[in-house]
């Protein structure tokens, strides 16, 4: 009865190390569908600014990024490119004419083509003539019809009709106004601005202010493109070198290295747990051998090898470690499904556990095979002197 007892807890034990381990390696799979995997592929986009103090506020020299802050971030390990925003050094202001009565003072920015997530080439978005091609970001849009149009009375615009809206850009130069031809060509989900082509945006302000050209350049944002937004190191040089980027992208990274470090700890855990119950599996063979001993001498006199007694019960625990297993991933693949199709998922997650898991049903059990067996033998060999 003892013997089925202790049998029972020690299974039991191997049962919560392997839902534990492996259910966190499965978790892990979910967290990176979920949040973003960091790998060399990966691409995440976040728009440095630096955080206003009383020491700061008004001054660009210290609130804006040098060339020196720049080519720092550049160097980090965790970002892989660097986009700096130029803005408007002129005064603009916009106006629907008779299409759409409103007037509205703009800021412009502008932005390496690269960067930006539309379909766009170069020759589709330069300045041509007195016609500047405009990209906006999709929640400008969104503000617009949801918000004021609604509030005035004014006609929503799906997305093709803007594309075909045309509106007077007025743009003042050395007291010069002129009016341009503003077209909206495309949309962005990224940048929260309103982007014009840069070279042109560069031009007007060395037209609008001259000593631009031989002064250090100063960049109000700039664009960063990493490997994870969620790595701490990443948001560690950010806090200390006063810089703040998007906070829900922050957030959702922040979440993120938290629920790995949980899921970290609690394999470990696991791990341990494993750990214990090899050393009671051994310690549990040793006992038998020892109620055994007379048998197992008798049995050694007559030419029946010690090799192929350890083999046999170490086959036999192993055999039992691949039933424990296979419930083990049962229960995770049922967990799975069930998560899979809940609306945390949101879609994202697969129906199925990673099929590498399924190995380790063959993999654990032959580890654990040649551990016991080789670990028993030596003790044996070594205790006995058989």
């Amino acid at each position: 009865m003892k013997k089925i007892f202790n049998s029972i807890i020690l299974y039991a034990g191997l049962f919560i190390a392997f839902i534990l381990v492996l259910s966190c390696l499965q978790l892990y799979e979910n967290a990176n569908r979920l949040f973003g995997s960091k790998s060399s592929d990966s691409n995440y986009w976040l728009t440095f600014s630096k955080k206003i103090t009383p020491d700061n506020i008004g001054r660009k020299e210290l609130l804006g990024f040098n060339e020196n802050d720049v080519s720092k971030i550049k160097n980090w390990a965790e970002v892989k490119s660097i986009y700096p925003f130029s803005a408007n050094e002129f005064k603009a202001s916009a106006n629907g004419g008779d299409f759409i009565p409103f007037y509205t003072d703009l800021y412009f920015e502008g932005l390496d083509l690269k960067a930006i997530d539309t379909d766009l080439t170069k020759e589709e978005f330069q300045a041509k003539g007195d016609e500047i091609p405009i990209i906006i970001s999709r929640e400008y849009l969104n503000l617009y019809n949801y918000g004021f149009a609604l509030n005035q009375g004014l006609p929503q615009i799906s997305e093709d009709f803007a594309k075909k809206i045309v509106v007077n850009i007025n743009i003042t130069v050395n007291n010069e106004n002129k009016t341009y031809k503003g077209k909206m060509v495309g949309l962005s989900d990224r940048i929260h601005s309103v982007l014009i082509p840069k070279k042109f945006l560069d031009s007007l302000n060395i037209a609008a202010k001259p000593q631009l050209a031989t002064q250090p350049k100063i960049y109000n944002r700039v664009l960063v493109q990493v490997k994870d937004s969620g790595d701490e190191g990443l948001i560690s040089k950010m806090k200390e070198n006063g810089y703040e980027s998007n906070q829900e992208s922050l957030r959702s990274a922040k979440i993120k290295s938290k629920l790995f470090l949980v899921l970290k700890i609690i394999a470990v855990l696991g791990v341990f747990i494993f750990a214990l119950c090899l050393y009671i599996i051994v310690s549990f063979i040793k006992i038998q051998f020892l109620e055994k001993q007379e048998e197992v001498s008798i049995k050694n006199s007559l030419g029946y090898s010690p090799k192929k007694m350890v083999s046999d019960i170490s086959r036999k625990f192993s055999l039992s470690l691949m039933f424990v297993l296979l419930l083990s991933l049962g229960m995770i693949a049922a967990g799975q499904y069930f998560i899979a199709k809940s609306e945390v998922s949101n879609g994202l997650l697969s129906m199925y556990i990673n099929p590498l898991l399924w190995t380790a049903i063959i993999i654990i059990p032959i580890l654990v095979y040649f551990f016991v067996n080789i670990l028993i033998y030596r003790w044996l060999i070594k205790s006995w002197k058989i």
